[in-house]
């Protein structure tokens, strides 16, 4: 492809693999756990979490991406406003709707951005997802974080913002991979810290 930069690992992050038809392969590891892909625009985050999107069907040759291997189970949530969801548990993440209508068995013809991303997650877990992979750009924002200022003013908010929650997530053995260029509430969850600068893959875990 013309113009387009090849990649390379982090040196703190750069891993070895053996293959049968290939030999030994040198790339990025990324880690179980909870990572976080930050940087600016259009500078490679959303790219990077495309190919591990697709890493989990095998390639043809020449594609480009032959080398880039993800869990299998993994699954990109996003937001999906409008799809109806039938007696899905979405309490770990929203609670207390109102008129006392319920969460632990939630069923509507019109999902919101955000119970929406509650359902996905939770069929994910049901279906045995190990890994989960998340865009900013497709997620609904007041399910992702809520800062100090907007949680001063709105007492009562049935959302638990998914930067509360990713941790009892990752301890329950499901790995969280998320774009997130807008919002710092990940950092302390966050096992690593990749920065993407011009297409080149940077580990700031230690200055997050």
């Amino acid at each position: 492809m013309v113009g387009a930069v090849s990649f390379q690992s982090p040196p703190s992050l750069a891993v070895e693999v053996v293959l049968p038809n290939a030999g030994t392969v040198r790339g990025m590891g990324i880690r179980k756990g909870i990572t976080v892909i930050v940087g600016g625009g259009y500078n490679g985050k959303t790219t990077l979490l495309d190919a591990l999107k697709a890493a989990v069907y095998n390639k043809a040759p020449g594609d480009g991406r032959e080398l880039v291997a993800c869990d299998p189970t993994a699954v990109a949530i996003r937001s999906e406003e409008g799809r109806a969801v039938t007696g899905v548990d979405i309490s770990p993440f929203i609670n207390n709707l109102p008129f006392d209508r319920p969460t632990d068995s939630f069923s509507t013809g019109d999902a919101s951005g955000s119970t929406s991303m509650a359902a996905n997650i939770q069929e994910a877990v049901e279906m045995g997802t190990s890994c989960l992979l998340l865009d900013e750009d497709t997620c609904a924002s007041n399910f992702m974080f809520r800062d100090a200022r907007m949680a001063a003013l709105v007492h009562k908010d049935p959302i638990s913002p998914f930067s509360q929650t990713i941790v009892p997530v990752a301890k329950s053995g499901i790995s969280c991979i998320l774009v997130n260029g807008a919002s710092g509430d990940f950092f302390d969850a966050a096992d690593t810290v990749i920065c993407m600068e011009a297409f080149t893959a940077k580990d700031i875990t230690a200055a997050a």
